[in-house]
C-alpha cells in the first residue's frame, strides 16, 4: 500500500502525466509505477528505498546519492517533505537548480511533519505558492519557478565542527538531514566516554551518521580498520569529508541494515536509529541485533547504547552468551555483548 503522501499524489496524477518529471526522496518503490509517465525520474537520498526502486527495473532512473546533479533540466518536481526543515531548504536550493524556467516545483508530506511551512521555504524561488490538494492528513503545494535560482553547491551547505572527547579531538563535517545536525549527541557522548575497548582490525560503525563514531575509534586506534555505514547518502558523504578532515583511510558503505556489509568485524559499535523519517521505527536495530553476530568473528563484540527506555538488553541477551552494562546514566545505557566460540 502507498504512503499517505504518494496516495496524495496519485490523487493528482494528471499533473504528471506531461513532461519530464522528478521525484525527490520517494516513500515509496512503486510510486514511479503507479504514475504513468515514461519521463518520470528519482533521486533518492535513502538506500533502503533506491534499492528497492532499483530492483524493480529501468536503473538508469534512479540516483542514489548526497545532491542530484543540476545539468539535468526538468519540467517539473515534487520532494517529499523530509523530517528536517533545513534538509528541505537545501532539497529546495537543489531541486530548483535542476528545473527548467517557469517549471512546476511541488512539496507533499504530512501535517505532523512540516510541510504546512511550505509557502515560507518555497518562497525562495517562487512568488506563487498554493495548497492544491490536502487528503490522509497531507497536503500537497505547488510553486511555480519564477525567481532567479542560485548555483547550487552541497560544499555550501555543510558545517564543519570540532569534537574534543575522551582525549581525542577531531573535526565533523555534517549537513542538514544527518543525525544530530552539526554537534555530538548526549548517546554517543555517553558510548564515547565509556570504557571501550577498540581492538586491531576490522570494526564496524553502524549508522554512523556524520562519523562521529567511526572518526574517534580510527583515531584512538590507528590500527584498526574502520568501516562505517549508514542509510542515508547525506551520511556517507559527511563520514567521507569527515574521515578526510581527520586524515583517515576508512570504508563507506552505504547499506539498508546490514545488506550491504561484507566479511567480518573484530568490533561493530553503534548508537543505532530508532526514527524513520517522522515515524517511530524499531525494526531496523532489532533487525541489526538478530543479525549482527553472524558478521563478528569469534570471541567479537559488539557495544550499543540506546535509551534507557528502549529494552534492548533482552534482544541482546538472546543473542550473546555475555551482555554487560558497560555504562548507564539518566537517559543511556552502554551495552558491551560478548561472541563467545
Amino acid at each position: 500500500m502507498l504512503s499517505a503522501p504518494s496516495q496524495l499524489l496519485m490523487r493528482n496524477e494528471e499533473v504528471f502525466q506531461t513532461g519530464k518529471w522528478l521525484l525527490v526522496n520517494p516513500t515509496d518503490s512503486h510510486i514511479t509505477t503507479q504514475l504513468n509517465n515514461a519521463e518520470l525520474y528519482s533521486f533518492h537520498q535513502y538506500f533502503d528505498v533506491y534499492q528497492q526502486s532499483f530492483a524493480q527495473g529501468q536503473p538508469n532512473k534512479h540516483l542514489f546519492a548526497a545532491s542530484y546533479p543540476t545539468k539535468d533540466k526538468f519540467d517539473g518536481a515534487v520532494i517529499y517533505m523530509p523530517k528536517s526543515k533545513e534538509q528541505a531548504k537545501m532539497l529546495i536550493a537543489n531541486i530548483a537548480a535542476c528545473l527548467k524556467t517557469s517549471a512546476d516545483l511541488l512539496l507533499v508530506g504530512e501535517n505532523k511533519g512540516g510541510v504546512k511551512s511550505a509557502s515560507k521555504m518555497l518562497d525562495t524561488v517562487s512568488s506563487q505558492v498554493n495548497k492544491i490538494d490536502s487528503a490522509r492528513h497531507c497536503a500537497l503545494f505547488a510553486a511555480k519557478i519564477d525567481k532567479e535560482v542560485k548555483p547550487f553547491e552541497l560544499a555550501q551547505w555543510q558545517k564543519t565542527f570540532d569534537i574534543a572527547i575522551a582525549g581525542i579531538e577531531y573535526k565533523i563535517c555534517s549537513l542538514p538531514g544527518v543525525f544530530n545536525h552539526g554537534s555530538i549527541d548526549n548517546g554517543t557522548n555517553v558510548l564515547l566516554n565509556s570504557e571501550i575497548d577498540i581492538p586491531n582490525g576490522r570494526v564496524l560503525d553502524f549508522g554512523c551518521g556524520a562519523g562521529v563514531i567511526g572518526c574517534f575509534l580510527g583515531l584512538k586506534n590507528p590500527k584498526s580498520q574502520i568501516v562505517m555505514s549508514d542509510v542515508s547518502a547525506l551520511a556517507v558523504h559527511c563520514s567521507r569529508e569527515s574521515a578526510n578532515l581527520n586524515g583517515l583511510k576508512v570504508e563507506v558503505v552505504a547499506s539498508n541494515g546490514l545488506s550491504e556489509i561484507n566479511g567480518k568485524f573484530t568490533s561493530v559499535f553503534t548508537n543505532p536509529p530508532f526514527h524513520t523519517g517522522i515515524q517511530t521505527d524499531y525494526s531496523v536495530t532489532e533487525s541489526f541485533i538478530v543479525q549482527v553476530k553472524q558478521y563478528l568473528v569469534a570471541n567479537g563484540s559488539l557495544t550499543l547504547v540506546a535509551n534507557k527506555f528502549l529494552r534492548y538488553s533482552e534482544l541482546l541477551e538472546k543473542r550473546f552468551k555475555m551482555v554487560t552494562l558497560l555504562k548507564q546514566t539518566t537517559q543511556f545505557s552502554v551495552y558491551l555483548c560478548s561472541r563467545v566460540k
